[in-house]
């Protein structure tokens, strides 16, 4: 199993030891145990190493993706030689300036030195600035007529000199009547690179370098070759994600030539024939470059802090290869080193003792699952509104081309009319699912993370009406544990 080491996100994960208690608890070796809300597997993840067997349910494809190629894993040796051979590329396309022209790889990410050399960047560090838009007086008060007269006067000021002329006031508050100020059209925010680090030491001995203009050696706009997402963050109808604060789309979180760059590296991943195995976990290796090659990372504090598509006032934008290249690395290290091979199969494979676990990435109120053939369940559906996993994970899914089935996703949310009625039917849907699979007698655990006590009473009366009663109620630090048994 390659799963702790790998840094991919994913939002809502519940520690294995949690689970580790309730599956050794409520069932035995060599039984079955489902779980019909999968996301990253923590809990199919326990339930294997209980020697327990399993079968994992998602309607997320990202989810199913991160739970599939960590649980599952592949051939060391054969993943070694596939990155291998995306590394090797020398030369990506690009387009500039209205033409297809051909570079060096590393040079899409290099910079000049103080002394003039170029040299391929590791990463580079951005913040926001502001202008103003007009230079009479605006028609607002308090605050934020201070802040306003503040840019103006300085014609160009970073977030963070803005900052230290308003020590006194939280830093929230500057940053909403930012928000505000660029909002009504009465200053310009804009980005720019302040500091440079190196993938290795230039010939003069320098490692980094201050910006006071662009560095590139390659000047921007880059248009990738290669094919990448333009999803916009909108649901059907064109209404915005519940989440969606700092860009409108997916390419919007990127700079253009990291979009070149990891183009290049996907495309690469899809043209490999390579087994579906080696390719989960070259596609899990890319996920994990995403994120950590945005605009969403922070210098200090990791890489998307809060679940909404937010871009910091100062971020790092980091070399997607040289990411992508430790990703792996981290895998390779965890696949050489692991003790056992899960073998993956069908559901009817888990049943008759051919497989260890089987993966389906289906809707948890329309599962098939034979009468009668699991011994115990153990789930954690999603919070009723705190985290938008489909939102969230269009990220990473539009890379895959794969669909998300929003409307039948199980969550509280205003902007596409579900609220607590409708995530309590979906609910006794996947209970009803659930009650069919489970064997007479048998336990169905299920961990809620809610404060709400009126909530947590819905969701544990309509479990109830399906043919199940309860058994116990754990309160383990942020989690609501019940624990159900199947009638008759």
């Amino acid at each position: 199993m390659i799963y702790e080491g790998v840094p991919i996100r994913y939002w809502g994960r519940k520690p294995i030891r949690l689970a580790k208690g309730f599956i050794r608890r409520f069932s035995n070796e060599g039984e079955i145990v489902l779980d019909a809300f999968g996301g990253s597997g923590t809990f199919i993840k326990a339930a294997l190493g209980l020697q327990r067997r399993a079968i994992y349910i998602d309607l997320n494809p990202f989810a199913e993706l991160i739970a599939h190629s960590t649980i599952g894993g592949c051939s060391a040796e054969r993943l070694e030689k596939a990155v291998q051979k995306i590394l090797s590329r020398y030369t990506l396309p690009i387009k500039s300036k209205n033409r297809v022209k051909t570079v060096p790889r590393s040079k899409v990410f290099s910079v000049k030195c103080t002394c003039g050399q170029p040299i391929e960047a590791k990463y580079v560090v951005f913040t926001k600035f502001y202008r103003a838009f007009h230079k009479t007086e605006p028609n607002v008060t308090g605050l934020m007529k201070e802040i306003y007269f503040v840019i103006a006067r300085k014609k160009k000021i970073t977030h963070e000199e803005l900052l230290k002329h308003f020590m006194n006031y939280n830093s929230r508050i500057i940053s909403y009547s930012i928000k505000w100020l660029v909002k009504n059209n009465l200053i310009r925010e804009e980005e720019k690179p302040i500091k440079v680090f190196y993938n290795i030491p230039c010939r003069c001995g320098r490692r980094f370098r201050r910006l006071t203009e662009d560095p590139w050696v390659i000047k921007s706009p880059i248009i990738p070759a290669y094919w990448y997402p333009k999803n916009k963050l909108y649901y059907k109808g064109k209404i915005p994600f519940l989440k969606k604060r700092d860009a409108s789309s997916i390419d919007g979180f990127f700079l253009d030539r990291s979009l070149a760059l990891l183009s290049g590296i996907w495309k690469d991943i899809q043209d490999l024939k390579v087994e579906r195995d080696v390719k989960y976990c070259l596609q899990l290796a890319f996920m994990a470059t995403l994120i950590r090659s945005s605009k969403m990372c922070r210098l200090c504090g990791g890489t998307w802090p809060i679940n909404s598509y937010w871009i910091p006032r100062q971020y790092v934008v980091r070399n997607p290869y040289l990411i992508f290249k430790l990703a792996t690395d981290r895998i390779l290290k965890i696949l050489k080193g692991r003790q056992h091979i899960v073998n993956c199969g069908e559901v009817d494979d888990v049943i008759r003792k051919k497989a260890d676990v089987s993966f389906m990435l289906a809707d948890s109120t329309k599962i098939k699952l034979p009468k009668e053939s699991v011994d115990y369940v153990i789930v954690d559906p999603p919070h009723t509104d705190e985290v938008q996993f489909f939102e969230l994970s269009l990220f990473y899914t539009a890379w895959l081309k794969k669909n998300l089935d929003f409307r039948n996703e199980i969550v509280i949310n205003p902007r596409q009319q579900k609220d607590l009625n409708y995530y309590l039917y979906m609910l006794k849907k996947a209970s009803e699912k659930i009650h069919y699979a489970l064997k007479p007698g048998r336990y169905y655990t299920v961990i809620l993370h809610e404060e709400n006590q009126r909530v947590l009473n819905a969701c544990m009366e309509t479990i109830l009406t399906v043919g199940f009663s309860i058994v116990s109620r754990n309160k383990i630090g942020d989690y609501t544990v019940y624990t159900f048994r199947k009638i008759g």
